[in-house]
């Protein structure tokens, strides 16, 4: 097992418990998938689960996607969500012209329009939440494509990490993107659409550490082998700008392991450990 740093890091946390927003109780499926068809609504507090995903229709009128540690149980870090907090009482429609609305409480004109997927022209699609937390309007077979995603997902590592580990590893041939992950047994983390970078506790949802960048424009992690540059930083996805970094600077063969002890680890390739999250121990 590869040795921790010795030395504690002081996390930032405030910000990220808000984000970590638990799903309300509803109908769960503990399949690989989860549709919702044409015509279809998901109304306040109802919820769809594929495996360890949820898309649940909050009481607040936010249309939240959710990582779950198990499947139908409780569900923790947010990867997606429509922005249309404030506003109780509102619901999604899948309609039939294939476009996926947040309408506000008793509404269904077009001037009650929360947020919209804009696919409409596609009669007959419907909404498919995938296993992996992957969410796409599917249009019906034989006809185009809708073209709209979550883009949401788990972050592998390529072929030069082993296949099993590839889900927690982060190298510098791979960013981590808004709205996606690395995968420990016990942990999760998150680059937030918040801008935040947060480690999440599996068993109950709860943030352990985090960057302290909440509020920031969306931004995607990457690690780098240059001793220019921070081994590990947060940068704007629309100007490249820097909003998070580790004070280690980058050097070759250097990856980032989130570890099933709690601790997320920068790593030289023979193991010596050079920087972490200081949160070994706490799963």
């Amino acid at each position: 097992m590869r040795k921790n740093l010795l030395r504690r890091a002081t996390a930032a946390l405030l910000g990220a418990a808000a984000i970590a927003l638990m799903a309300p109780a509803g109908t769960a499926s503990a399949s690989g998938y989860a549709v919702l068809g044409s015509g279809s609504t998901l109304l306040p507090g109802e919820r769809l689960v594929a495996y360890r995903s949820a898309l649940t229709m909050q009481e607040d009128g936010n249309l939240v996607l959710h990582l779950c540690a198990d499947a139908g149980g409780a569900c923790g870090p947010v990867i997606w969500n429509s922005g249309t907090w404030g506003h109780p009482g509102a619901y999604a429609y899948m309609q039939e012209d294939g476009n996926l609305v947040v309408y506000r409480k008793g509404g269904s004109r077009p001037s009650d329009a929360l947020w919209s997927s804009r696919t409409w022209g596609h009669p007959g699609a419907y909404l498919f939440l995938h296993a992996d937390a992957t969410m796409l309007i599917e249009a019906p077979s034989g006809t185009p494509p809708t073209g709209w995603t979550s883009d949401t997902g788990k972050a592998d590592a390529g072929a030069d990490v082993p296949q099993g580990e590839r889900g927690a590893v982060i190298t510098s041939a791979r960013s981590l993107d808004p709205g996606h992950w690395l995968d420990s047994g016990t942990t999760w983390l998150v680059n937030q659409p918040d801008g935040n970078l947060v480690l999440y506790r599996k068993r109950d949802g709860a943030a352990i550490w985090s960057s302290g960048t909440w509020g920031r424009p969306r931004s995607s992690l990457s690690l780098s082998q240059s001793p220019l540059w921070p081994a590990l930083g947060l940068h704007r996805i629309d100007n490249g700008s820097r909003t998070w970094s580790t004070p280690l600077k980058g050097r070759a063969g250097i990856h980032g392991v989130a570890q099933s002890d709690g601790n997320f680890v920068i790593y030289t390739d023979d193991g010596t450990a050079l920087w972490n999250t200081g949160t070994w121990g706490r799963t």
